[in-house]
């Protein structure tokens, strides 16, 4: 098989209802290192001023469609065999890995890192970015999850970083037939993560980085949900990442360097120093 690695700009920022979404991914498109061999397509996503109302009880259900229809039409379209996603929000990752699962099916792992699981639907929570692993299992929204072809099997999930899921969240993994164990320590647990990918001989990896599982200390990793300067109350589902950037980095480095890494997601990247300074641009008379 010939290699091929796409970059997918995927500036979705309605399944999380923050249009600061869609400027992080602006930003790791605009500070990702050079590759003339990667193809970067940025998927077309409606814009960041339409004020977004529910459906169905889901939060811009028929943009979040759309801009997943978009994604889907991108990666079918390139036929690639590795893709590297810069979100955007967590639902980002849904159309990858459906596809990489396609290609590689019962040989690809996927690690979540993540503080959170996931795991949602429309009738535990409303933003469809809490639902993109309950999607990819066929057990997320119905109307969202019709596009996954090819649902990964409950083994193929490995989470790494998780806080304490709710009430809700904890039924749902477990009527999903997903181990998990909440994180304690301020670093992923390797060897546990290597016992998985060998129990499940897993030859293909997909790691998906939710920047939300770091502790959100400004000396740590700052630009998080949690740093918003406008922030209010926030959900019952959101959960405090704890860990170290330094141990992220390093174990997806190492990783990257031990296995077939197919496909890399980093999502929910909020630079508010970026969105600031473009707030002053926007209301500057010269530009």
């Amino acid at each position: 098989m010939i290699e091929k690695t796409i970059r997918l700009v995927v500036p979705d920022w309605q399944a999380g209802d923050n249009p600061v979404y869609k400027l992080g991914a602006k930003v790791l498109k605009a500070i990702a290192p050079e590759n003339k061999e990667q193809k970067t397509i940025t998927v077309k996503t409606a814009d960041s001023n339409q004020t977004l109302e529910k459906e169905n009880n889901v939060t811009a259900q028929s943009a979040v469609l759309k801009n997943i229809r978009n994604t889907k039409k991108v990666i079918i379209t390139e036929q690639p065999n590795k893709i590297i996603t810069f979100g955007g929000n967590c639902l980002v990752s849904q159309q990858p890995i459906d596809y990489l699962n396609g290609i590689y099916g019962e040989k690809l792992g996927v690690i979540w890192i993540d503080a959170h699981p996931d795991i949602s639907n429309p009738e535990v929570f409303y933003n469809e970015h809490a639902m993109v692993v309950g999607n990819l299992l066929h057990r997320g929204d119905p109307a969202i999850q019709k596009e996954v072809d090819n649902p990964l099997k409950s083994n193929q999930i490995f989470y790494a970083g998780l806080q304490e899921p709710t009430n809700n969240e904890k039924k749902l993994i477990e009527q999903a037939g997903i181990k998990y164990k909440v994180q304690d320590e301020n670093q992923i647990d390797s060897e546990r993560v290597i016992d998985w990918i060998k129990e499940n001989n897993f030859e293909h990896i997909y790691i998906h980085l939710d920047v939300d599982v770091m502790n959100s200390d400004s000396k740590n990793f700052y630009a998080t949900y949690f740093n918003n300067p406008d922030l209010g109350e926030i959900p019952d589902n959101a959960a405090v990442g704890k860990m170290s950037r330094k141990s992220i980095w390093q174990f997806i480095s190492n990783f990257s360097q031990e296995y077939n890494l197919v496909g890399l997601t980093l999502a929910e990247y909020l630079p508010w120093s970026a969105k600031e300074m473009l707030d002053l641009m926007n209301n500057t008379n010269i530009f």
